[in-house]
């Protein structure tokens, strides 16, 4: 096993789920959140941080879900985030059916309105846009806005250079964080005298050395090569089993099987067969 991860790749599903969910990372995560959706600081200081991929105890563990789920403090809000490597086919509709069923979950525990926010890490540029921050809600066909409660945000990582659009620069400064760098040495120079980056970049020095992030973090540098080389289809049966386990919390839940076939595109006969 090596004992050091020479390249970082920021974009790597292990590393920006751990380094997003550690409390080095928190303050400046916080303020990347209030100054993209004006929630107020107050209650990101107090949210709690759930799911998510992080590294395992032991390598024989089960998966960890890979969302990362944050809960508001004192609010009705859910925010999902969501880092996107590789761009497939399903890959917007999946984020956008697992932030759905979380809201469909939370509506049916709290019998109260969730806004969920999922907010996609983009690191390519489907949108053909110069746009470095792009937002979706729910329209009809006239352009009137139906409802607050889903709102998807794209950040378009290699647009994180464009400040001709009115971004709020500690948006655009977190996104320029995650890509890839030669070294750890390189990304610690990038953020010498930054102190709002201190926190986040000792915490990718941990994690390089870390021999159980180590083994889980190069699974992921290896997922694109598995399924007879094919990627897209490593991630299409990864998505299934998503699918599948959402479908049994919404069934625990007692949600009617028709909205679960909504939720996840499986079929009656896959969600009946679930135990």
């Amino acid at each position: 096993m090596k004992s050091k991860i020479t390249e970082i790749n920021m974009l790597n599903d292990a590393m920006f789920k751990s380094v997003i969910r550690s409390e080095e990372a928190r303050p400046l995560v916080n303020e990347f959140l209030h100054y993209l959706t004006s929630i107020q600081m107050e209650k990101l200081e107090g949210a709690t941080f759930m799911g998510g991929e992080i590294p395992k105890n032991h390598i024989e563990e089960k998966g960890k879900i890979s969302d990362v789920l944050i809960k508001v403090e004192n609010s009705q809000i859910m925010i999902v985030l969501e880092m996107n490597q590789y761009e497939t086919k399903e890959i917007f509709e999946k984020n956008t059916s697992y932030a759905y069923a979380i809201n469909t979950i939370q509506n049916k525990k709290k019998r109260k309105r969730i806004q969920t926010i999922l907010i996609n890490f983009d690191a390519f540029n489907p949108f053909e846009t110069k746009k470095p921050v792009l937002c979706f809600k729910m329209r009809d066909e006239d352009g009137h806005v139906e409802t607050e409660q889903h709102l998807s945000y794209h950040l378009l990582l290699e647009n994180s250079k464009e400040n001709t659009y009115n971004i709020a620069k500690e948006i655009l400064e977190f996104m320029d964080f995650f890509k890839r760098y030669e070294s750890i040495q390189e990304l610690k120079a990038k953020y010498e005298g930054k102190e709002g980056f201190k926190g986040m970049v000792k915490k990718v020095e941990d994690l390089t050395g870390n021999g159980d992030f180590i083994l889980y973090y190069d699974l992921e540098e290896k997922h694109k090569e598995d399924n007879e080389g094919s990627y897209e289809l490593g991630v299409e049966r990864g998505s299934k089993q998503k699918q599948m386990e959402i479908a049994k919390k919404l069934k625990e839940l007692d949600v009617p099987i028709d909205k679960i076939i909504t939720s996840t595109g499986l079929t009656k006969k896959e969600i009946e067969e679930l135990t």
